[in-house]
C-alpha cells in the first residue's frame, strides 16, 4: 500500500471510521525496542479504540482520545509525549480485535496480532507498517471525565464499574496516508 505524507489542511478524515472500523491508538516509546514480558514492562503498547473525535481548538487540529486509568496503555500515555493512532484496511479487523480485547500487560498481544511497528516521524509512539492513515499527535490537554457533568444519564451504563476515562487533546503533527485521506 503507497502511502504519502498528506499536509494539514488537505487532510479528508470521514468521522464514521471512528464507528465502523475503529483506531488503533500506540504509545510509549518505539525505539527502546521490544523487551519480553518476562524481563519487564513493555516500551510500548497499542489499544483498539472505537471513541475519539477529530476537530479544531486553540488554532489547532487534533484527535481527542478516551482511555481508562485501568488499561495498560493508559500508564505508556501518561509517560509520553505523544500518541499515534492508525486506520487500517477492514480486513484488519481481526487483528484490532485482538488488540482491543487483550492486555498488554499479560504478553506481547502486538506480535500475537501480526501487525508490524514501524517508528513515527515526530513521536516516540509507534506508526503500525500495514495502515492506510497513521496520525502523529502531540498531547495539549487531559481531562478526566466527571459524572456530575452528565446531562443525560444514560451515559452512565457505560461506567458501570465507576472507572472514568481520561480524555485527551492531541494536536496532529503528522500525517501519512493513502490518497483516500488526501482533500
Amino acid at each position: 500500500m503507497e502511502r504519502h505524507d498528506i499536509p494539514l489542511d488537505r487532510f479528508k478524515f470521514d468521522p464514521l471510521i471512528i464507528k465502523n472500523r475503529w483506531l488503533l491508538l500506540g504509545a510509549g516509546d518505539f525505539k527502546v525496542g521490544r523487551a519480553s514480558p518476562a524481563l519487564g514492562p513493555l516500551p510500548y503498547n497499542a489499544m483498539t479504540i472505537s471513541w475519539a473525535s477529530v476537530g479544531q481548538m486553540w488554532n489547532k487540529l487534533f484527535f481527542q482520545v478516551f482511555i481508562r486509568p485501568s488499561r495498560y496503555t493508559y500508564g505508556l500515555l501518561e509517560k509520553g509525549d505523544g500518541f499515534t493512532l492508525s486506520v487500517f484496511p477492514s480486513a484488519s479487523k481481526p487483528a484490532l480485535n485482538l488488540l482491543g480485547s487483550k492486555s498488554g500487560r499479560d504478553g506481547d498481544k502486538i506480535a500475537a496480532s501480526g501487525l508490524h511497528p514501524i517508528a513515527s516521524r515526530i513521536v516516540t509512539a509507534p506508526s503500525f507498517e500495514e495502515a492506510e492513515l497513521a496520525v502523529e499527535c502531540r498531547k495539549i490537554y487531559w481531562q478526566d471525565i466527571d459524572p456530575g457533568h452528565f446531562v443525560d444519564s444514560g451515559i452512565m451504563e457505560h461506567y458501570a464499574k465507576g472507572d472514568y476515562h481520561r480524555v485527551y487533546f492531541g494536536e496532529i503533527l503528522a500525517l501519512r496516508g493513502t490518497d483516500s485521506y488526501r482533500a
